[in-house]
């Protein structure tokens, strides 16, 4: 059992020191985000491998490896499932090193999970973040910061201005949120696909949701989608974003995301390719 934030990371570090070959995170995504950061290498063959027992609200990790949501069939399947090294996110922000699987993002989505620090999540599930989400674009206006990226086919940074940067890692991140990721991610690809949303906020916000579950993504101006192997998002006008990975709330910008191969070891069921766009 879990004591305070960041015992699940202790106790996953110690079980692989002490030689578990498996660890599982019975629990959301944010147990699950908490585990990673015990068993990520970032030089050598990670010591044990992730499995995952999903009973969370939102599981998006457990939903793209397509596990059973039954704690029980989801062990077994993974148990007869095989294991592979994946690439993971790193994200440094506030003096902090945080590993992601799913998502990192500054901007609105690290505002909306920063609201949510004092919801009673555990008790009203996935709707309240649509609740809070709706209050929290309904009422908030959102800056514009520097983006500056590299493209994973060259060198050198490019920058743009937007109000919202977001490196997802897995198809589909569930629920009303489902369509953002637009189905282009997976946790196996040694990039990081990177959604850019440009100003102005009041229009271009609404116009990602819409244009997102239209399948409409492709006519969007204020919506740009690029495959990079880092990028920065520095505060601009004395305004600092918040900043999120795997749905926990990280800091405030600026911030630093690349990519780290070969860095988690994982357990999946058999059937969990590798997402094809």
């Amino acid at each position: 059992m879990t004591t305070a934030p960041g015992s699940a990371s202790a106790l996953a570090r110690n079980a692989a020191n002490n030689g578990s070959d498996v660890v599982f995170a019975c629990g959301g995504d944010g147990t699950v985000h908490e585990v990673v950061q015990g068993l990520v290498s970032e030089g050598g063959r990670p010591a044990a491998a992730l499995g995952i027992v999903p009973v969370g609200s939102a599981n998006a990790l457990a939903r793209h490896l397509r596990l059973p949501l039954d704690p029980v069939n989801a062990a077994l399947a993974q148990v007869r499932g095989s294991e592979r090294t994946i690439p993971v996110g790193k994200l440094e922000c506030d003096g902090l090193t945080r590993y992601f699987t799913v998502m990192a993002g500054a901007g609105p989505d690290g505002a909306l999970v920063y609201k949510m620090l004092t919801a009673q999540k555990s008790s009203a599930g996935r709707f309240a973040y649509y609740r809070r989400a709706a209050e929290l674009f309904a009422t908030r206006r959102f800056s514009a910061f520097e983006i500056e990226f590299v493209r994973s086919e060259a060198n050198g940074f490019e920058s743009v201005r937007a109000v919202s940067a977001m490196a997802v890692r897995v198809s589909d991140l569930g629920g009303l949120f489902r369509g953002l990721a637009g189905r282009m991610g997976s946790i196996e690809d040694d990039e990081l696909r990177l959604l850019l949303v440009r100003p102005p906020a009041i229009l271009a916000l609404p116009l990602w949701f819409v244009s997102s579950w239209l399948g409409l993504r492709r006519f969007n101006p204020l919506l740009k989608a690029v495959s990079v192997s880092e990028f920065r998002c520095i505060p601009a006008d004395g305004a600092a974003m918040h900043v999120e990975a795997d749905g926990e709330w990280i800091g405030r910008g600026p911030v630093v995301v690349s990519i780290l191969p070969g860095a988690l070891r994982i357990r999946m069921p058999e059937g969990a390719a590798k997402y094809e766009a």
